[in-house]
């Protein structure tokens, strides 16, 4: 099956088409204003698939990097590339199964109800998924679903580069960018918009209407698990961060509050990517790496320890020591081990002095609370129930005076 006419063919037939009127039209937001368009159907095999689909970016990445015979511009070189559609059409399938809304299951049973948009070009700009869904059964069972050899679209009129990223914000992301992007696709194309298209993150923000400090933060977060993939012998396997997004976010927004020193700050996040290991769904993982910053130097003394690791009295050297150890793939389940051992040791500790301390910080509580009642007299408050409960105070100070003087129990 051809995934895409050439270029000539599908330009001629979309002039064709585009001369004889059509009685159907669909309401596209397009160039700041809602555009009326016509309907057409095409052959199913006429249309590109958009190589710039932000919800593919991270399986591109993901398919390079298993493809490291491929360019890696593959999927930018050539947009009418016969090659990259194919590879697109592989993408766009496996992610129409896998997300939340399983497109194979709904189109097994119904037909298409809303046209896809095309690019005056005839490149999808929404409706990827739906068409390789279409394009994937019929191909698999020609005689059951001969209803997708023909497809309905509208055609948009001439535009920019910038007004197609303003539709597929407007169709796509501001409505389920948190349900069918996942946040490495969201990351990857944030990234991508800024530092190959120019687009400013106030720009971004705007755009795709995200908070500034959000977009940091994904940011950030793609960086850190760039590297921990990377670290993992996984380079731009994004497939295995699924489950993963709020480890990374909280080791973005951890490690620039770490006081201690750059050395210390490496040793925090190798720590983190060992915890990450094991992040996902019913793990919290991401409260555990909040704690290894607060706790960091305890940490990093019982790796040290429990590693068997040569001691220095250097603190950089023994720090450099440290973070090799965390860097061999067979350290990584004895350092989790041992970072959660310590979590929850320091933890006991904690609740312990808590206990301890209960007593006093109850009675201290009480003086405040007598005091914020004396100071807050006036001619008008009521004294109703106030002289018992006075007295019932005086019992009480009288037992925890004698307990406080050591007679007590």
């Amino acid at each position: 099956m051809d995934y895409g006419w050439p270029y000539p063919k599908r330009k001629q037939f979309l002039a064709d088409v585009q001369t004889v009127k059509s009685e159907r039209t669909h309401p596209v937001p397009f160039q700041n204003r809602l555009q009326y368009l016509p309907i057409y159907t095409v052959p199913m095999e006429l249309p590109m698939y958009r190589l710039e689909n932000g919800r593919t970016m991270d399986r591109q990445a993901e398919y390079l990097a298993q493809h490291r015979e491929l360019p890696k511009d593959f999927f930018r070189a050539d947009l009418e590339s016969a090659a990259a559609q194919r590879a697109q059409h592989e993408l766009l399938v496996k992610l129409a199964k896998d997300t939340s809304k399983n497109l194979f299951a709904e189109f097994k049973s119904e037909r298409q109800s809303e046209p896809i948009i095309l690019s005056a070009y005839g490149v999808v700009i929404n409706g990827n998924r739906r068409l390789s869904t279409w394009r994937q059964l019929y191909q698999d069972e020609t005689e059951i679903y001969q209803h997708f050899s023909n497809v309905d679209v509208v055609i948009l009129p001439p535009c920019d580069d910038r007004d197609l990223d303003d539709l597929e914000a407007e169709l796509q992301l501001k409505e389920d960018l948190k349900a069918e992007y996942s946040w490495t696709a969201q990351a990857i194309m944030f990234k991508e918009k800024r530092d190959i298209h120019g687009y400013t993150e106030p720009e971004i923000c705007a755009k795709y209407d995200i908070d500034k400090q959000v977009l940091t933060e994904l940011l950030d977060a793609l960086d850190y698990a760039d590297s921990y993939l990377e670290s993992r012998g996984l380079p731009q396997r994004y497939s295995e961060l699924d489950g993963k997004e709020f480890a990374f976010r909280q080791i973005s927004r951890t490690r620039p509050k770490i006081k201690l020193s750059e050395p210390y700050k490496e040793i925090f996040e190798k720590a983190s990517f060992c915890l990450a290991d094991e992040a996902g769904e019913g793990k919290r993982t991401y409260a555990e790496i909040k704690v290894v910053g607060e706790l960091l130097e305890k940490v990093a003394e019982s790796l040290v320890d429990e590693l068997d690791l040569e001691r220095s009295d250097d603190e950089k050297k023994q720090l450099t020591i440290l973070a090799d150890a965390l860097e061999k793939p067979t350290n990584f389940e004895s350092a989790r081990i041992i970072i959660r051992d310590t979590l929850d040791a320091e933890g006991a500790k904690k609740r312990q002095r808590k206990k301890i301390g209960f007593v006093a910080e109850q009675i201290r509580r009480a003086r405040e609370a007598l005091e914020n009642a004396r100071d807050s007299i006036e001619s008008r408050s009521s004294k109703t129930g106030c002289a018992q409960d006075l007295e019932h105070i005086s019992n009480l100070v009288a037992e925890l005076r004698k307990w406080a003087g050591g007679d007590g129990k």
